[in-house]
């Protein structure tokens, strides 16, 4: 399993809109083109306004098929793109390998 771990600097105050935009739009994207969800989370503490989100993948080939699968959706491009638009200043993005200790997320 491959995790895609993301990093975003949001414009101040710009969480809340964020995570309302994921909860209700993105979250149920992702899961119809079979990615799940590893971890979410926004600072409460250290760098505010910045949200951290991980994708867990089976595979590099199923990471190459869910992306482009997502950015095609409809969905992506007429409700979740508008909502979100202008929000992110900055992004970070990696790829991950699990550690062999390391079972994946939890359902």
């Amino acid at each position: 399993m491959i995790y895609d771990m993301r990093i975003y600097d949001l414009q101040p105050g710009g969480v809340p809109q964020y995570m309302a935009a994921v909860r209700e739009v993105a979250l149920q994207i992702r899961k119809d083109h079979g990615v799940k969800l590893a971890g979410w989370y926004h600072t409460d503490i250290g760098t505010l306004n910045q949200v951290v989100h991980i994708w867990a993948y089976e595979d590099y080939a199923h990471f190459d098929k869910a992306r482009q699968a997502v950015r095609n959706d409809p969905r992506w491009k007429n409700d979740y793109l508008p909502r979100v638009k202008g929000l992110v200043v900055k992004q970070r993005d990696m790829i991950m390998q699990g550690a062999d200790f390391f079972s994946g997320p939890v359902e």
